[in-house]
């Protein structure tokens, strides 16, 4: 075998010794901070105590160290007792201090069960906080502007779903009331074809009078006068006379004659 050959089995060797140290080493340190217990972690002990049964101290605001008995098995003469604790302070404390009797009385002649409670801190500390100088690193970034610009985003992904399946408001379109030409000639071409009911006679009546008022631009408030006034126009005077003796004989509801004459007269005659 050569020398090449040995010496790369001997680095080979080195370098696996060295792995299998750094690993017990980390293993130690694991092992060592799992059983370190420290302020406010809850430790545990196991004893064996001959005798009656004892119970634990409750805890009360300011002691430090509060203890408790999880798990209670009776063995000849006597008890196994799994206690659990909780310091509040670093150092070494006996549980035995925190064990009473079945007459709730502090236990003499225990043996010793002291614990070791770590503090938070390392030897050394003192805990004070120091003020650090600024970073020079500029921290600054673009989040709100980043933020805003996704909250637009997703108000524009809603528009369409908001949009969606919407209806179009479908225009009413109010047609304007009839005026009196309109109502007066609508009910003329009906007689013209059709008995009318008395309501639609007196219907006739009112509208022609005020149909030609309209026209000759006369008051409507004294319809005596106005209808005076009527009389003696040409137009106005035919057509209320031929409608008070067509409406007020005996065949008005039938006589479409009467009715057809007075629409050509006014020129609503239909072509």
């Amino acid at each position: 075998m050569t020398d090449r050959h040995l010496n790369h089995r001997h680095s080979r060797g080195m370098l696996i010794v060295a792995g299998l140290a750094l690993l017990l080493f980390g293993i130690s340190i694991w092992l060592g901070a799992r059983d370190r217990i420290t302020i406010g972690v809850e430790g545990r002990k196991v004893v064996t105590i001959p005798g009656p049964r004892l119970s634990a101290i409750p805890y009360t605001h300011g002691d430090t160290l509060a203890v408790r008995i999880a798990g209670i098995e009776p063995i000849p003469d006597g008890f196994r007792y799994d206690l659990r604790y909780m310091a509040y302070g670093p150092g070494r404390h006996n549980l035995r201090e925190y064990l009473l009797d079945e007459r709730q009385q502090p236990v003499s002649g225990l043996p010793e069960m002291s614990v070791s409670v770590d503090a938070l801190l390392p030897k050394g500390e003192s805990g004070q906080l120091l003020e650090t100088p600024p970073t020079p690193i500029d921290l600054r970034t673009n989040y709100r502007w980043g933020i805003g610009l996704l909250w637009c985003l997703w108000g524009l992904l809603l528009l369409p779903l908001f949009l969606y399946g919407r209806k179009p408001r479908s225009r009413v379109v109010v047609s304007p009331p009839p005026t009196i030409p309109e109502r007066l000639r609508s009910l003329l071409e009906h007689a013209a074809h059709s008995e009318l009911t008395v309501e639609q006679q007196t219907d006739i009546e009112k509208l022609l009078l005020a149909f030609w008022a309209d026209k000759l631009q006369l008051p409507k408030e004294r319809l005596v006068e106005t209808l005076d006034e009527l009389r003696k126009h040409p137009s106005a005077g035919e057509h209320v006379s031929r409608v008070e003796k067509w409406l007020h004989s005996r065949d008005a509801r039938g006589n479409g004659s009467v009715a057809r004459e007075l629409l050509a007269s006014l020129g609503w005659n239909k072509q």
